[in-house]
């Protein structure tokens, strides 16, 4: 069911130069089989390609369930979220970026029929196929074979485990955004910090979304920026820490340690193998030459 009168829930995408995958995208958001009406939000940051032609292309074909908030400017992801979110109208929000997609109709069902059976949680969340661009490795699980059923801020504070396009969450939980939240580098991970302190979030054991990796997409060019990455993480923790009164000082303290021996190691190994190509000049020549 569709309807922009009252949705229940707001599906919200942020896409930017996401031609070559959008329109997979939307068609497995409007697969969806309800008993409840949900909208579709799509925040189209001033793309470079034929994105925004396409989403308005769709929009104009579902003006029930699609609207589309863009400008004549980009405005980058996190302030496109923001906008995004002030738009929705529904109770709950499921986000799906522009280049990962769903594989099951009854996602948004299943998602919602636990999250209203259960109000004290503040986001439910699934498995994802994680699905390599550039087929360098075979499709594998996102989610660990132990990922616990509930988990806490203690958990969203040691990493990322919870998959971006597997998200249902309260909207009323992160309506207003704190003021740190739009210089945030991840804020998939903002995100859960703060909802891990509204309520507890459930994994439901299935497999429901793909989640794309590619050279252009902000996962796939961590490894170009591995200190930058890692400053901005410390950085949110920070912030987050200042967040909740320091209520999980001594954890983020030592997430924070943790991340700064992860950049030092990263930059030693790099040095190591700066070191053996001048070492080895012949190996480097046969390898990225020949």
């Amino acid at each position: 069911m569709t309807n922009t009168n009252s949705p229940l829930v707001s599906v919200i995408s942020l896409v930017y130069n996401h031609e070559a995958f959008i329109e997979k995208a939307i068609e497995s958001w409007l697969m969806q089989k309800t008993k409840f009406d949900f909208e579709i939000i799509i925040g189209e940051d001033n793309s470079t390609d034929g994105t925004r032609k396409k989403v308005f292309d769709y929009a104009k074909k579902h003006p029930d369930i699609i609207r589309v908030i863009t400008s004549d400017s980009n405005v980058g992801m996190r302030e496109n979220s923001v906008r995004a979110k002030k738009a929705s109208r529904g109770k709950y929000i499921a986000l799906c970026e522009g280049d990962d997609y769903w594989i099951d109709p009854l996602k948004l069902q299943k998602q919602v029929d636990f999250m209203e059976a259960n109000p004290d949680f503040s986001l439910c969340f699934h498995d994802a196929i994680v699905l390599m661009d550039n087929k360098s490795r075979q499709p594998n699980y996102f989610c660990t074979k132990d990922q616990k059923e509930i988990t806490t801020t203690e958990d969203v504070i040691k990493g990322w485990y919870i998959p971006t396009a597997s998200m249902l969450m309260k909207r009323d939980h992160i309506i207003e955004s704190p003021e740190w939240f739009k210089n945030v580098y991840n804020g998939d991970w903002a995100t859960q910090l703060i909802l891990s302190t509204k309520g507890k979030i459930k994994y439901i054991d299935d497999l429901m979304s793909v989640y794309r990796k590619n050279e252009g997409g902000l996962s796939g060019g961590i490894g170009k920026n591995h200190k930058y990455v890692g400053m901005k993480k410390i950085e949110l923790l920070l912030n987050f820490n200042e967040y909740t009164d320091k209520k999980f000082d001594r954890l983020i303290k030592n997430r924070i340690i943790e991340i700064e021996k992860n950049i030092k190691d990263y930059k030693d190994r790099k040095k190591s193998k700066l070191m053996f190509w001048i070492m080895h000049p012949k190996r480097f020549i046969k390898k990225h030459i020949s």
